[in-house]
């Protein structure tokens, strides 16, 4: 059996701490939101809480969106709108909340190993474009929405705040890693 050294130990409570506060973020992050007349899907700063998780916690990213997801099917009123349980996870913004969960799986493997502005602007477009496709396809897939229905509900409005957010991760890697 292999001891684990104090560096370990502590890396491993580093991790823990740091999912359980990116857990916190995205539940605040989703009650600071801005509903929106036209759309079901509100805005909120839930994209920008991915982006983050994915630099602070790579491969581990995925735990915190788990727990997240979790804990809003299993009855906690933590998604937006205070909802709560496996009925809204079906609603309309379900299928943002399965985005996010692929995005923090796949996208550590895509994470710029030497940032630059470029690259990193290029890296959460990529996330927010994935976090966006699968938010559409649900709306069109278990809501009915046509394709231009669902852009116009689940995209374009969102895409001035999604510029200024995947520009905040992008400035907040690119300061990370010098």
């Amino acid at each position: 059996m292999k001891a684990i050294s104090a560096t370990e130990k502590r890396s491993l409570v580093i991790d823990i701490g740091l999912i359980f506060s990116f857990t916190l973020l995205m539940v605040l992050s989703a009650h600071i939101r801005i509903p929106l007349f036209f759309t079901p899907v509100p805005f909120t700063l839930q994209t920008l809480v991915v982006y983050l998780s994915l630099i602070l916690l790579k491969h581990k990213a995925c735990f915190s969106q788990v727990l997240y997801i979790l804990l809003g099917i299993g009855g906690l009123p933590i998604f937006a709108n205070g909802g709560a349980g496996w009925l809204y996870f079906l609603g309309p913004t379900g299928g943002y909340l399965f985005g996010f969960l692929v995005a923090a799986l796949v996208f550590p493997y895509f994470l710029p190993r030497k940032p630059h502005l470029l690259k990193t602007l290029s890296f959460f477009a990529g996330a927010g474009l994935l976090i966006y496709t699968l938010g559409i396809s649900w709306l069109m897939l278990v809501h009915h929405f046509t394709f231009a229905q669902s852009l116009i509900a689940g995209v374009y409005p969102f895409i001035p705040g999604a510029i200024v957010k995947i520009v905040v991760a992008s400035l907040v890697l690119v300061r990370f890693n010098k």
